[in-house]
């Protein structure tokens, strides 16, 4: 199994931002002198965040060699500008990209933008279309719904051919098997638990062999890793409840299945979908993946509001303690 560590997550208001982006910094550090496999960041639109191309990007220089990944709200995007974005962070990481597309879900981003949500899905797939057409063709003319060229050159070209990694971030059947039928692999929530990945790994898989695809299998993961899970959870229980509380006050709920709803105690917010505790109790939660077939988990380990000092910690303890275990 291979692990990556998630950047994101925003901070709270008051928080410094040049400290920030250097906890960042130094988490990329220990991720490549620990053996992880990726860095990944999201997408941080008015999140009091990093915009995740130009952390990647920075990143880069930190942990060159290891891969790099973007949840993007491609609606909220126009199609050359992200096509110019993304080819040039794939050479940056030496054609170690991947993308993972999302539709959204936050009303303010889409109002910011100016950008209907209801036409969410219609953009998605209209600026992918582009995407791919920027890269691998010389020429463009495009006459779509949203989007209107005739006849412009190209786009830079990636190093990856016909076009980066594409990892499909999806929550509901529907798109799990969207991700199966066209991308190259799925990128797990870190909504999701246990128990809808035991309903949706089989869905995931059956619609990848139909597609005659093997299928890629990564997920996002809240990690927090002590000398014991009391320890754990003592440091990071005010940052998490925070931030369940803000996505559930947001409507975030209402975008995902039953089971994963986070507008619940947070007892319910840990069950099924944190890795927490003891260097053995994360081991072994972690195998409940690896048994499930899921070949990648995404950690994160810092929430607004925790000081870099904890979360560094924790990447260096799982670095230390577990990694290894799976290698």
């Amino acid at each position: 199994m291979l692990f990556g560590i998630n950047l994101g997550g925003g901070n709270l208001p008051h928080e410094s931002r040049a400290e920030a982006l250097e906890g960042r910094l130094e988490k990329s550090r220990l991720a490549k002198r620990y053996g992880f496999h990726s860095l990944w960041s999201g997408a941080g639109y008015l999140n009091n965040d990093f915009h995740p191309m130009l952390l990647l990007s920075r990143v880069a220089a930190e942990a060159p060699g290891l891969e790099l990944g973007m949840v993007a709200l491609l609606p909220l995007y126009h199609p050359v500008e992200a096509a110019e974005q993304i080819a040039t962070l794939d050479v940056i990481s030496g054609g170690k990209f991947v993308l993972a597309p999302a539709l959204g879900w936050r009303d303010f981003q889409f109002n910011a933008f100016g950008i209907p949500k209801g036409e969410r899905l219609s953009r998605f797939r209209e600026v992918t279309e582009v995407m791919k057409q920027l890269w691998t063709e010389s020429r463009v003319t495009h006459h779509g719904q949203h989007f209107q060229m005739e006849d412009v050159p190209g786009g830079g070209a990636p190093l990856q051919k016909p076009y980066p990694r594409m990892y499909l971030a999806a929550n509901q059947d529907r798109g799990v098997v969207r991700a199966a039928r066209q991308a190259d692999g799925w990128l797990i929530s870190s909504r999701a638990t246990l128990t809808t990945l035991r309903q949706q790994v089989p869905i995931y898989q059956e619609a990848a062999r139909a597609a005659g695809k093997v299928g890629y299998i990564s997920a996002w993961r809240e990690m927090f890793i002590a000398e014991t899970r009391e320890k754990a959870i003592e440091i990071a229980r005010p940052h998490v409840e925070w931030l369940y509380q803000d996505r559930a006050a947001s409507g975030h709920s209402q975008e995902l299945p039953a089971a994963d709803r986070i507008d619940v105690p947070f007892e319910q917010v840990l069950e099924g979908r944190f890795i927490i505790g003891s260097p053995d109790e994360c081991a072994k939660e972690i195998q409940k993946y690896q048994e499930l077939g899921i070949q990648e988990l995404i950690l994160r380990c810092q929430w607004p509001g925790m000081p870099n000092q904890d979360s560094n910690q924790a990447v260096e303890l799982f670095g230390q303690e577990v990694l290894s275990r799976f290698g």
